[in-house]
């Protein structure tokens, strides 16, 4: 019993990770009619920005970078994420949706992730890099981990992550169905054209949709990257998954995607600890199971709606 609680605990707070990222995948898909695929490359612009504030490209420790440095690089990180997030849509989209081509905006947003990442790689060459944390959880319980009883040891900052995961899909929400900018950018979405005949600033409006996308991804970073070594590959694989769940949710509301995060944190997390009798994938397959899950929901889904039309 300790276990499957430390599973579903560890699962939940990663899924929280992948949570924030689809919430910002499907929030952009629902404003823009875009995917937004550089995402996961935009966290970890944010973070690898950030630690080249406190660092350069050496290593950074909790105890060798002095606390304002650490505050200039996360400032640093959200700002270089939200100014690369209005550069893609002024670069990659802004062409191709006035032309109404969606294989250009995919093609240019899928090259800008690459060229993100290539310049990621060849600027952050160690295999693995240390984020500060400003936040003390190290200070509570037992350094930071504390007992939930049966033997489960939970780490104190799974909570704070699913707590600001819950707090950016309550926000979206409330961005989507309260704000004018949430229902004249939903405007946009369903039909360029007709925004531009009644006036809409289209440009602007879709421009301030990429750079909250950009704010997406750097609180993504600035909750995900303190928990675990981070490198070039980083963002990439959290905007993966972070993908996986806006497909599994359809891209749905914000709470969905959300959910679908969580789910996936709880299945990879399963998937890597549990075993049926002598069967096990371990955890060699925690990164492969979600990403098959999506696939197989995306070929249902798919096939439901060629049925519907028909």
């Amino acid at each position: 019993m300790s276990l499957f609680v430390q599973v579903v605990v560890t699962g939940l707070a990663a899924g929280a990770v992948y949570g924030l990222v689809a919430v910002g995948t499907s929030l952009a898909y629902r404003l823009t009619g875009v995917v937004p695929f550089a995402l996961g490359d935009l966290v970890g612009l944010a973070v690898l920005a950030a630690l080249a504030v406190e660092g350069g490209a050496g290593p950074v420790t909790a105890t060798n970078v002095p606390a304002w440095r650490t505050l200039a690089g996360l400032a640093t990180g959200i700002a270089v994420a939200v100014v690369a997030g209005v550069l893609l849509y002024l670069v990659a989209v802004r062409p191709f949706l006035r032309q109404r081509s969606t294989i250009g905006w995919v093609g240019a947003m899928v090259a800008a992730a690459f060229a993100i990442h290539g310049l990621l790689a060849a600027a952050f060459v160690r295999r693995a890099y240390v984020f500060p944390d400003l936040l003390p959880f190290d200070r509570i319980g037992n350094g930071g981990a504390i007992s939930l009883g049966g033997g489960a040891i939970v780490q104190v900052r799974a909570f704070f992550v699913i707590a600001a995961g819950l707090l950016l899909a309550w926000a979206s929400s409330a961005v989507l169905g309260r704000s004018r900018r949430g229902r004249a950018l939903q405007a946009v979405a369903m039909d360029l054209d007709a925004a531009d005949v009644v006036g809409l600033p289209v440009d602007r409006l879709l421009a301030l949709a990429f750079a909250g996308m950009g704010a997406v991804a750097a609180l993504a970073a600035v909750v995900a990257a303190p928990g675990a070594p981070v490198n070039a590959d980083t963002g990439a694989l959290l905007g993966l998954k972070g993908l996986a769940a806006a497909l599994i949710a359809g891209f749905g509301s914000p709470w969905r995607s959300f959910a679908a995060g969580l789910g996936i944190g709880v299945l990879e997390a399963a998937v890597a600890t549990f075993h049926v009798g002598g069967f096990r994938l371990g955890p060699s397959w925690r990164d492969v199971a979600p990403l098959l899950v999506a696939v197989v929901v995306a070929v249902v889904a798919g096939r439901r709606r060629r049925g519907a039309a028909a």
